[in-house]
């Protein structure tokens, strides 16, 4: 081991950087960041450095280097671009018998600085020595993607009852398995006390520990054999409008910790790949106007899982809260008493109008965005017939979602209420993959080209002067077999 791994703590600790451009400003961040006072010995500024300066964060001796401001440092940093000003640095911090770290230059260093995964107070550093920085950045990352942003509050959580805990538990041993019994699962998002933290139940979390401290503080029995009795959790996590990638962080890292993963029939399939292999998968997908699952049986289903004490992971297409019926199956279990989380999800309105380039929202076009379903515009539930009055107002964009069976529905409806035949409007099928196909044209034609072209769901139909914009914004070219763009011309918006 060629570097002594330590966390140096600089709170109020004067620390020295040399140099003034954009590589001395990240590291100046970083001081400031950890609480250090910082001095920047440099005769230029950069801009950012210049506005730290000019709020009074910190002092600046604008000049050259210089030897003298050495002795009083903590710490001292060279990131300027002239190497024999960054040795003289080196020089002068080693005579003085302070740590210097010269950047990019691991080789006149006293220390260097590690990549970090923050998590604080958790702080992980990854290190290659000097020898393959890019290496340590790739380790980083995968680091990040890993441990769950949660972890942070996790450990300030456990701090703020260290003193307590150690006063009922005073023997080490004991103490050691009771934190390794809360903190279980923390990494898996198992169901306890610690992933109730990390979802905002903080009282749930506090009660579970002070229950489990005196059950370990009265009992013979170690703290591990006596495991805090546990439910199982739902999580309602939006899997996006197609693509794989567009899965959040927090929502792959839960799929990849449940035990059952009920899916919808638009989910793809590459996501399914990341559940454990050993996870149960089952399929409650729905189909417009054939097989479906009713949606008290994905409630039930959902309720009976959570029950056994399952870890559930309900992947919906899109956003699990539009159009997603995810209230529904949050309230099920809700009132069954039992824990659930809801992971937000791109929705197909914003994923497939940036993968078909059309801004749901631009200036001088559209100030507001409204989305409806096709299946109450169709009169499908009477009751909650859309106002159409309001949606043929000009100045907005209307998105409607399963459209496939109603464009000329929905067309007719907004022309019989004011809406221009000349709007513009565009149909996106399987939008954000390899299949995409967009049809554009005016809200006259829109349904006939689109019966033309063979247009069926899942698709979404865009109304409003933002689809004139599609012709210049349409950036996605998945592989050759895949996505296409049928135009009609519409008239330009100036």
């Amino acid at each position: 081991m060629q570097y002594l791994p330590i966390f140096a703590a600089v709170t109020g600790q004067p620390c020295l950087v040399v140099g003034g451009g954009s590589v001395a400003e990240r590291k100046v961040a970083q001081l400031l960041a950890a609480g250090a006072r910082v001095t920047v010995n440099a005769p230029r500024l950069s801009p950012g450095l210049a506005a730290e300066a000019e709020a009074g964060r910190i002092v600046v001796a604008l000049r050259s280097f210089d030897r003298s401001l050495v002795a009083a440092q903590l710490l001292v940093i060279a990131a300027t671009d002239d190497r024999t000003v960054n040795h003289a640095v080196a020089d002068s911090a080693r005579i003085a018998l302070h740590l210097c770290n010269v950047v990019d230059d691991p080789a006149v260093s006293t220390y260097i600085s590690p990549s970090i995964v923050d998590r604080s107070p958790l702080l992980v550093a990854v290190s290659t020595g000097g020898q393959a920085p890019v290496l340590a950045r790739l380790v980083r990352q995968q680091l990040e993607r890993w441990l769950p942003a949660g972890l942070g509050a996790l450990a300030e959580w456990a701090g703020s009852w260290r003193d307590r805990v150690k006063v009922r538990l005073p023997d080490v041993v004991r103490r050691r398995r009771l934190w390794e019994n809360v903190f279980q699962g923390s990494l898996e998002a198992r169901p306890g006390i610690a992933t109730d933290l990390m979802a905002g139940r903080r009282d749930g979390a506090n009660a579970r520990l002070s229950t489990l401290l005196v059950a370990a503080s009265n009992s013979a029995v170690p703290p591990e054999q006596t495991p805090e009795q546990t439910s199982g959790e739902a999580w309602l996590v939006g899997a996006g409008p197609g693509d794989p990638e567009l899965l959040t962080v927090r929502g792959l890292h839960l799929l990849q910790h449940a035990d059952v993963v009920l899916y919808d029939r638009l989910v793809a399939p590459a996501l399914l790949a990341y559940a454990r292999r050993d996870a149960e998968l089952i399929s409650v997908g729905k189909t417009g106007g054939g097989p479906s699952t009713s949606q008290a049986a994905i409630n039930a289903l959902l309720v009976e899982r959570v029950r056994r004490g399952q870890r559930v992971c309900r992947l919906k297409g899109g956003d699990p809260y539009v159009y997603g019926r995810g209230g529904e199956e949050a309230l099920a279990l809700a009132e069954a008493g039992l824990n659930f989380q809801v992971v937000p999800g791109i929705t197909a309105a914003s994923g497939c109008g940036a993968y078909a380039g059309i801004p749901l929202t631009h200036r001088n076009m559209a100030s507001a965005v409204t989305f409806i379903s096709a299946q109450l515009s169709a009169g499908e539930k009477p009751n909650e017939e859309p106002d159409w009055q309001y949606l043929a107002t000009p100045g907005q964009t209307l998105v409607v979602y399963m459209s496939g069976r109603h464009l000329a529905e929905v067309s007719n409806a907004l022309l019989s209420h004011g809406r221009p035949a000349t709007t513009p409007a565009a149909v996106v099928m399987s939008g954000t993959t390899q299949t995409q196909r967009c049809v554009t044209g005016t809200l006259a034609n829109i349904a006939t080209l689109a019966n033309a072209e063979g247009i069926t769901s899942p698709s979404i139909l865009y109304v409003g002067d933002v689809v004139a914009l599609q012709s210049r914004l349409n950036w996605y070219r998945p592989s050759e077999a895949g996505a296409t763009c049928i135009e009609q011309k519409v008239r330009s918006i100036r």
